[in-house]
């Protein structure tokens, strides 16, 4: 049933009109995500509502991402300097390093912020928004990884390019639930 399902996903890297509504999806999230650090502000919750606001922001940068599509900006630039400084023929390693090994090392170091500071906190009375950012942070570091020629073979044995779409929206749907239920709970004091 999934698998056939996966076949009427559209391309949202190719269609206008699904990177519209994603766009939309996502400035619809961060709001979700502003009111809720202006309810946990107005309820005496200053950490609480700094986690809030600082994911706003990320969400409002995802939408800005999305429209300004900024992984081609980037890619354009790096070709363009691989090429003058005459690397471009063994772009490889710099590939690895970017698309790979820069976004573990980025998830690792989040993850043990996370465990360490006060947000281990919110995260604990909030596990909707862990698992979409987790979600969301999968898509991008999977979209990233099709630069590495290596993982494009691997994305494509297991058909990313079918589910990817999936993956984001249920990403942005659990932030977005996250921050709409975060009213009905109270977050304790960090």
């Amino acid at each position: 049933m999934i698998h056939s399902l996966a076949f009427t996903l559209p391309d949202s890297e190719r269609l206008p009109l699904v990177r519209a509504v994603l766009v939309l999806g996502y400035l619809a999230a961060a709001l979700c995500w502003l009111r809720a650090g202006r309810r946990a502000k107005a309820a005496s919750e200053s950490s609480s509502a700094r986690w809030w606001l600082l994911g706003a922001l990320l969400l409002f940068l995802l939408a800005t991402n999305k429209v300004f599509d900024f992984k081609t900006q980037c890619e354009a630039l790096i070709r363009a300097l691989a090429k003058a400084n005459g690397w471009y023929d063994r772009r490889q390693p710099v590939q690895f390093v970017l698309a790979i090994l820069l976004p573990v090392v980025a998830g690792i170091f989040g993850l043990i912020l996370l465990l360490r500071t006060r947000a281990r906190q919110f995260v604990q009375a909030h596990p909707l928004a862990l698992f979409g950012w987790f979600l969301l942070l999968l898509y991008l570091a999977l979209r990233l990884a099709q630069e590495w020629k290596p993982a494009l073979n691997w994305l494509v044995s297991i058909k990313y390019h079918q589910w990817r779409l999936g993956l984001e929206v249920a990403g942005m749907g659990l932030v977005i639930l996250a921050a709409v239920t975060s009213q009905k709970k109270k977050t304790p004091e960090l």
